[in-house]
């Protein structure tokens, strides 16, 4: 009886989630006309739209690199990005982590008003970006992604942000610029640079971190970005940096994922066979009962400490 209920339930969720599914993707907008939507998002402001050739490599690597480090590997929906950020969202019950990529964000920004903050938004997200995986190239994904994305001070897409801050079109923005560039998505007026040239500095160092640990930089060629003083449109200068670790943080480990499932596995299957009577006897159950758990607790947290760190 338990297990036809337990069958029964499983049957039931796997019915409810995949008409969730539908229902997000019959209801989601369809994501035709990737460039007027751009258009329609830069209407008002001084932004324009450039093509990805007409944009630095060092910027698009750079906010590929922070925003969406497996960019070109998904197809929409970075199932690793998912599960790294399930355990935040689940113990703080938020979407505050998001694991949104970049074509999420084009989905969010240029499909969906620009509001995620829910489930069924996330999966309307997830739906729609697919498609727009299906019908355009990363590159024109990408530019899309740089031509509507807000970059403070007014500066709606990266041409209308290269003149605002640095005076030069995209194409010529350099490897301290674009890593200062790529690091006010985020949070803009946080990291104003003209307001908070400290707080810009520091997320402009997590940028170039995030390049060296792609292997778009050299340790040194990162260091070199920020040992001299960048100059800003209207005069500001931010102060060189000297003697910052530009060493990338921990990477995702597969070993820790399959030996944290491998732990928790024995965990359970230790906890089944004491169910059942087939381990231990009546006096010691206690005691593989307390160690068959501490296997399932410590098992899990190393498989999602590989996701965390990732």
């Amino acid at each position: 009886m338990t297990r036809r209920r337990a069958a029964t339930a499983v049957a039931a969720l796997s019915a409810a989630v995949v008409s969730a599914v539908a229902s997000a993707w019959l209801a989601s907008p369809s994501a035709q006309g990737l460039r007027t939507r751009v258009a329609l998002r830069l209407r008002g402001t001084t932004g324009r739209i450039v093509t990805a050739s007409a944009i630095a490599p060092s910027l698009r690597a750079a906010v590929v690199a922070t925003e969406d480090e497996r960019f070109y590997a998904h197809d929409g929906v970075d199932v690793v990005g998912v599960l790294r950020a399930l355990p935040y969202d689940l113990t703080h019950l938020s979407l505050a982590q998001g694991a949104s990529t970049i074509t999420e964000q084009v989905a969010k920004l240029l499909y969906l008003h620009g509001n995620d903050h829910n489930p069924w938004r996330k999966l309307e997200d997830a739906t729609v970006a697919l498609e727009l995986e299906s019908r355009y190239g990363k590159e024109q994904i990408l530019a899309a992604y740089l031509d509507s994305v807000y970059f403070g001070e007014g500066a709606y897409g990266v041409a209308a942000a290269s003149e605002r801050y640095f005076g030069v079109p995209p194409a010529r923005l350099d490897t301290a610029q674009s890593s200062l560039l790529a690091g006010l998505i985020q949070a803009p007026s946080a990291y104003d640079p003209r307001r908070h040239p400290g707080l810009a500095r520091a997320r402009q160092v997590d940028v170039l971190r995030s390049l060296v640990r792609t292997g778009y930089l050299t340790d040194e060629e990162a260091a070199a970005a920020l040992a001299r003083p960048l100059r800003l449109r209207g005069g500001d200068t931010l102060a060189a940096v000297h003697g910052v670790d530009l060493a990338p943080g921990p990477a995702f480990t597969w070993w820790q994922l399959w030996a944290g499932a491998a732990i928790a596995l024995a965990g359970t299957a230790m906890l089944a066979a004491i169910r059942f009577g087939a381990l231990g006897r009546a006096h010691a159950r206690l005691v593989l009962k307390l160690a068959s758990i501490a296997l399932l607790v410590v098992g899990v947290g190393l498989a999602v400490r590989a996701f965390r760190t990732a």
